[in-house]
């Protein structure tokens, strides 16, 4: 048996796209950005159909609400670049399409609780990216994030720049981070948020130019220079927030509207007037899913929303969508312990990966059973490079050379005092610091 090999993690510096396909462990990626995170049902079976056709079968789910098609050989590029290019979901170029890294709150138009429906607002911002030149010297990765609240909220994902709505007409304006920890600017109009992710845009870049080490993300620029350049460039834009920063929205408060950032859970939209629920959330171990799935999902709902959770909602699901899911390995119970579970794409689908590990996170959840229910997060990582989760998890397995280093609060790569496990060591290993962790001992 020929043993494996080193891996060490590499920082690729980019993010794939159509028009920037990345090559991987089983062939090329590409990631498919859909505006608004909305995904009609018919261009999901004809995505569905090109990563049969000519991938490997296999669907990613990104936590910026993408799609990704997976083993792509490169004779297969064009045809299917031909193809998404006909569902409007390919830009002019390489660089106009990689600034367009605009996620959308996934509930939007659907949840009367939230402050507005801001599928169009993302819309527009994801066309003036595309289009705005001077945007496209933005650094990998640099992101945008449009927020309506409710249910489907995204207080917990953590961007460049964030518009959160605060009404029916207002974004608050935050730099660098999740809701609770940006960096406060303003207030904009909603038919000024194009642009002000123009005016912000150019301004990080100008202003990291500057300095002789430029940070790559708004959060550590904000932390050299603060928000004052940032604020007085846009003086024309934005408005000051009200004093103490505490956001009225419908008779509450922003921070007290969107508490704790977990995935909508099923059925809690509300009903129709036949008693279906408007849509159906259908989750996935690692965010993974087949081709032939999608497919089905498709088939079963009008429209599917892509959600930063590992997980689509499908919008008028018919009444035998709930069967279907499951009859796909669907995850449609918000207590699921798989869902405690996070992993990148291990051996096979990743070039410096060592170990699979999803079938070793997948032991876990057999072999830790009820134990999951203590922790928030388990994440097994294919190396110190932490794609899948590069922060600190209560239990993280780092793969090295096909074997595990385990650790409890860590980051993949952190020291750890066990280390060297196989795959199976590395999971009892787990199971017994989890029991240790529930028993205090």
């Amino acid at each position: 048996m020929t043993p494996p090999v080193a891996n060490q993690p590499r920082r690729r510096g980019t993010c794939p796209g159509v028009l920037a396909p990345m090559r991987v462990g089983d062939g090329f990626l590409l990631r498919v950005r859909v505006p608004a995170d909305v995904l009609p049902a018919e261009h999901a079976r004809c995505i569905a159909e090109l990563g049969d056709r000519y991938g490997n079968g296999l669907i990613d789910l990104s936590h910026r609400g993408n799609l990704q098609l997976r083993g792509i050989p490169a004779d297969a590029l064009a045809p299917v670049t031909d193809a998404l290019r006909k569902m409007g979901y390919v830009s002019d170029d390489a660089a106009s399409e990689a600034v367009r890294n605009v996620l959308c709150t996934p509930t939007a138009g659907l949840d009367p609780t939230a402050a507005m429906d801001v599928r169009g607002v993302a819309r527009t911002l994801d066309a003036r990216l595309a289009t705005d030149t001077g945007l496209h010297r933005l650094p990998p990765k640099f992101g945008w994030l449009v927020c309506g609240g409710g249910i489907g909220h995204l207080a917990d994902s953590s961007t460049d720049v964030r518009f959160d709505a605060v009404d029916g007409k207002h974004f608050r304006v935050s730099l660098g981070g999740t809701l609770a920890k940006a960096a406060p600017l303003g207030l904009c109009r909603a038919e000024d948020v194009a642009d002000v992710a123009s005016a912000l845009g150019r301004a990080f870049v100008e202003l990291r130019a500057s300095l002789p080490e430029p940070p790559r993300r708004m959060a550590g620029l904000v932390a050299v220079i603060g928000t004052e350049p940032f604020a007085t460039r846009l003086s024309s834009l934005i408005s000051p927030l009200p004093p103490g920063e505490r956001i009225k929205v419908r008779g509450t408060h922003l921070m007290d509207l969107f508490g704790s950032a977990e995935p909508p859970h099923p059925n809690l939209l509300p009903r129709g007037e036949k008693g279906q629920a408007p849509t159906m959330v259908a989750a996935f171990p690692f965010g993974r899913l087949t081709c032939a799935t999608l497919a089905a999902l498709a088939s079963v709902c009008a429209e599917i929303r892509i959600t930063p959770w590992r997980a689509l909602l499908l919008v008028a699901p018919s009444s035998d969508a709930e069967g279907i899911a499951k009859a796909h390995g669907a995850i449609l119970s918000h207590t699921d312990r798989r869902l405690k579970l996070t992993a990148c794409s291990g051996a096979g689908g990743c070039d410096v990966g060592t170990t699979d590990t999803h079938a070793t996170a997948l032991a876990i959840a057999d072999r830790a059973g009820p134990l999951l229910d203590h922790v928030r997060m388990v994440h097994v990582s294919g190396c110190a490079k932490g794609c899948a989760h590069p922060a600190i998890a209560d239990v993280t397995l780092t793969a090295r050379d096909g074997v595990y280093d385990v650790a409890l609060n860590a980051k993949p790569g952190d020291d750890s005092p066990h280390t060297g496990l196989s795959p199976a060591d590395a999971v009892a290993r787990v199971a017994d610091l989890l029991t240790e962790e529930s028993t205090g001992a």
